[in-house]
């Protein structure tokens, strides 16, 4: 199984390529803007490259089974957009789209506000995100690929072990912000299993 990692080099992304690598019959290729001391296994293909560019894309892409990507958080529209043409032109069907547990909902509540302010994003900024978000995730939908909306709770900059709630994409989240090694868990479990949640969301939470 091929499998590419867009935005590799951020926090989820290094988080669940360190979960796949070990694993048999994976072949990892990790794409996104350089960085200073990366640490890869000599197996792992690395590409360097800027995810709002079609060549770009065309390189990493070609070959790939699945693409598992983490762009963003804001502006995702600049990455959606070419992604689709690009997979589209080329035949790579299967997409695994992290975006955010809030896009079904038509506003940000007063709860949801509150809880982004303790992970420090003010009012306007947590609505701009989940605006944008919801465009990203449009975007996708439109499309013909195979996708899965990866749709996660907040998520702790820790290595907490929590078990993991997941709920179908038109439902109120059960649960709690998440560590991100747990969610890392789930989401490395997800991408090995291509036939489940296909043209759908899948919230993932943290049990309280």
């Amino acid at each position: 199984m091929n499998i590419v990692i867009l935005g590799a080099f951020g926090h989820l992304g290094k988080a669940v390529y360190q979960l796949l690598e070990p694993l048999p019959d994976v072949n990892l290729t990790l794409f996104g803007r350089e960085k200073e001391n990366i640490e890869v296994a000599p197996t792992t293909k690395v590409i360097f490259g800027d995810a709002t560019n079609t060549e770009d894309l065309e390189r990493v892409l070609q070959g790939q089974d699945i693409v598992f990507s983490t762009l963003g958080p804001f502006h995702v529209e600049t990455f959606a957009t070419p992604l689709v043409e690009t997979m589209e032109k080329l035949g790579v069907k299967r997409l695994f789209w992290t975006t955010q547990f809030q896009i079904r909902q038509e506003t940000v509540t007063d709860e949801n506000i509150e809880l982004a302010k303790v992970f420090g994003f003010d009012e306007e900024t947590e609505r701009t995100y989940v605006a944008n978000q919801q465009l990203g995730a449009k975007i996708i939908e439109e499309s013909s690929l195979d996708y899965t909306l990866l749709m996660p709770h907040f998520f702790k900059y820790d290595n907490t072990i929590e078990k993991a709630i997941l709920q179908d994409d038109d439902e109120t989240v059960k649960g709690d912000p998440i560590s991100i090694y747990s969610l890392a868990i789930v989401l490395a479990n997800l991408v090995l299993q291509p036939d489940r949640y296909s043209r759908k969301g899948v919230i993932i939470s943290a049990s309280k």
